[in-house]
């Protein structure tokens, strides 16, 4: 019996243990939407090109070395011939001939055409690199507005619940009072009213959970069970002028307009490197075997510079150059607009996430207002001196502050991390396990 005891208490302390240590993160749901958000990973394949592109750009500066060879056969007859001692020539009949050959060629000057795709290709690289921060920063924003959202969805549930469960009281406490004579019909009906009005506000919370719970699945990739409550918000700037400084440095949007701009400017250095003259250096080695009644077989070995100077082409290279110089101009003028960008989202967000703590202040303090204000009505409609519709008044007002403190957590906790985000410092990392 003693150990039955044991056992089943052992059970009531390790089930609670257990239970809150399946509850999802915040960081689980960082973690499985990252390691499943499709976007992301197009993103992250996007980074691979870019590298295998600046890898290519840079082989293109080296030697290039190729073998070539060739096989074939051939029927001739040759109408006029010249006889010699040792036959007729040329040879006419079956012949056959293969060719091997070695060829070897380096560019010694390109106008800086190649150098400029080099920097180019390096250029697609941070632009690459700048979207794929900017999409695991999407993608943490994500998780964490779903996460919050069915969180204050269950909260606004639970807050409903109790207001209907209260308004169900004051329904059954009119009824009582109407039934001794201490109020009229009116009382009953307005708490009556006011119940039902709470119910039908329920069930809106609670399609709305459902939602967020849809929400949820679509973006981390699995369904919420028992979602925990989140970690502290990363730590902030200390001042806006420190927070923009931040973003104008880290801003992935930015830098990645800032790295279109560079591959505007080394686009132009590519166009007119074409007009340039292009020198190079071509090595070839070859053997020849030809095959008629016996073996001919010929070898070849030589060093070439090639010199190369376009002349005129139609006013096509004058045009690509031209048009290169527009290009980069637009991406000056949208990576200017971008900084703008920045530098407004990150105030704006920078004041909400003051306007939203100063919210939970005032909320906080408006729902123990209205808790006090509610006690004294009820203590007041038992003697008398307050009539139904006053505490179901003071009903409404607790059940707005309570759902406006919740909603004032929410939008400070989003508005933190969308700073973060405007700064670049919003990283799967930067979720507190």
């Amino acid at each position: 019996m003693k150990i039955f005891a044991a056992l089943v208490l052992m059970a009531s302390v390790s089930t609670p243990a257990l239970a809150q240590a399946s509850r999802d993160t915040l960081s689980d749901a960082v973690d499985s939407a990252i390691s499943n958000n499709p976007t992301l990973m197009a993103a992250r394949k996007s980074r691979g090109v870019a590298d295998e592109t600046f890898t290519q750009a840079k082989s293109q500066m080296g030697p290039q070395l190729n073998f070539t060879g060739s096989y074939g056969a051939q029927n001739q007859t040759i109408g006029r011939q010249v006889s010699t001692p040792s036959g007729n020539f040329p040879e006419d009949g079956n012949s056959q001939r293969g060719m091997l050959g070695l060829e070897a060629r380096q560019s010694l000057w390109s106008g800086g055409s190649l150098m400029a795709r080099a920097d180019q290709a390096s250029a697609g690289v941070d632009v690459s690199q700048a979207r794929l921060i900017n999409a695991e920063q999407e993608t943490v924003l994500a998780v964490v507005t779903a996460f919050v959202d069915v969180r204050l969805a269950e909260r606004e549930v639970e807050i409903r619940e109790t207001n209907v469960a209260s308004l169900r009281q004051q329904v059954r406490a009119a009824t009582d009072r109407f039934d001794v004579g201490e109020v009229t019909r009116t009382d009953v009906s307005q708490a009556q009213a006011q119940a039902a009005a709470s119910e039908s506000e329920l069930a809106n919370s609670r399609a709305g959970l459902a939602r967020a719970r849809a929400v949820y699945e679509q973006i981390v990739g699995r369904p919420p069970v028992q979602l925990a409550e989140p970690p502290p918000a990363p730590a902030l700037p200390g001042t806006l002028d420190e927070a923009l400084a931040i973003a104008r440095s880290g801003n992935p949007a930015l830098l990645a307009a800032r790295a279109l701009e560079v591959q505007g400017e080394r686009a132009v250095d590519v166009a007119r490197g074409a007009l340039a003259p292009q020198f190079d250096l071509v090595g070839s080695a070859g053997l020849t075997d030809t095959r008629y009644n016996q073996s001919f077989q010929d070898t070849n070995v030589g060093v070439v510079a090639e010199f190369r100077w376009p002349l005129f082409n139609g006013g096509l290279l004058e045009s690509k150059t031209r048009g290169a110089q527009l290009e980069a101009d637009r991406a000056r003028y949208q990576r200017l607009a971008v900084e703008r960008d920045v530098t407004a989202q990150t105030t704006t967000y920078w004041h909400q996430v003051i306007a939203a703590r100063e919210a939970i202040t005032a909320s906080t303090s408006r729902v123990a207002a209205a808790e006090v204000a509610l006690e004294g009505a009820l203590q007041e409609l038992a003697v008398g001196t307050r009539i139904t519709l006053d505490v179901l008044d003071q009903e409404r007002e607790l059940l707005d502050a309570r759902l406006r403190q919740v909603d004032a957590e929410r939008q400070a906790y989003i508005a933190i991390h969308r700073l973060l985000a405007a700064t670049g410092r919003l990283r799967p990392e930067s979720i507190s396990k």
